[in-house]
């Protein structure tokens, strides 16, 4: 056998077997490894906003790594689950932390609306790809925590319950992306000034631009979440059925 496909081999399967099932195994980083690498691409073409001497607000980069925040929390969530079946606190727990950060990463699709046309720039042209790439790897965060922590609840509270608290938490997402974008608050304010988020959230209740951006992200989401776990379940079903 070739040495590199050898040593690829061993990669894959390679695990840290501190129990059984293990704690965590280099098959489960691979997303996190692969969301990190587009990132740092993110990052490279903030970078080469710069070398223009024209950079962008640094936000960007700031609301990209809150994306990075849920994403960590429902890799941990479900490696959590697989040890601990009857762990409903602790997960309910790490669920709340997760809904909290999860808006940050649809956010980060509303930063399009800072785009200045000009066609006659070659600026205007990598703003467009840059933005739209920071969106897609927050928004690949955020899917990918959705399906871990989807994963989770699964496992723990059983289907029915998984799906509904599923499907709640795409409209919920979408009103935290109202909260930070129009009403100006951050997943901080939650521990820092509770007070000011109830008096926002009374007031949004009443808001139409609440209504609609709630039920549009969370449409979204819900779209592009159905096609990520389709291919992945049909994937996992042709898979076994090749082993059989």
């Amino acid at each position: 056998m070739n040495p590199l496909r050898k040593l690829y081999n061993w990669f894959r399967s390679y695990r840290f077997t501190v129990s059984d099932p293990p704690i965590i195994s280099l098959e489960g980083l691979y997303s996190l490894l692969l969301l990190l690498g587009l990132s740092l691409i993110a990052v490279c073409f903030h970078l080469v906003r710069i070398l223009y001497n024209a950079p962008v607000d640094f936000s960007m980069d700031w609301n990209l790594f809150l994306s990075w925040i849920p994403l960590i929390v429902a890799f941990l969530a479900n490696n959590y689950s697989v040890h601990f079946r009857e762990g409903r606190v602790g997960l309910a727990l790490m669920s709340i932390l997760w809904l909290a950060f999860f808006p940050n990463a649809p956010y980060m699709i509303t930063d399009l609306s800072h785009l200045v046309v000009d066609f006659h720039r070659d600026l205007t042209w990598h703003d467009n790809i840059m933005l739209f790439f920071y969106a897609e790897v927050s928004l690949f965060n955020g899917l990918v925590s959705l399906y871990w922590i989807h994963t989770a609840w699964n496992r723990v509270y059983g289907k029915r319950l998984s799906w509904m608290f599923l499907l709640i938490s795409f409209p919920l997402a979408g009103f935290g992306v109202y909260l930070g974008r129009v009403r100006r608050m951050n997943s901080w304010d939650i521990v820092h000034d509770p007070y000011k988020i109830l008096e926002s959230l009374g007031e949004s209740l009443l808001d139409r631009t609440a209504l609609v951006l709630s039920l549009e992200i969370g449409v979204v989401l819900a779209m592009l979440y159905l096609v990520l776990w389709t291919i992945i379940r049909f994937r996992v079903r042709f898979k076994t059925s090749l082993d059989k």
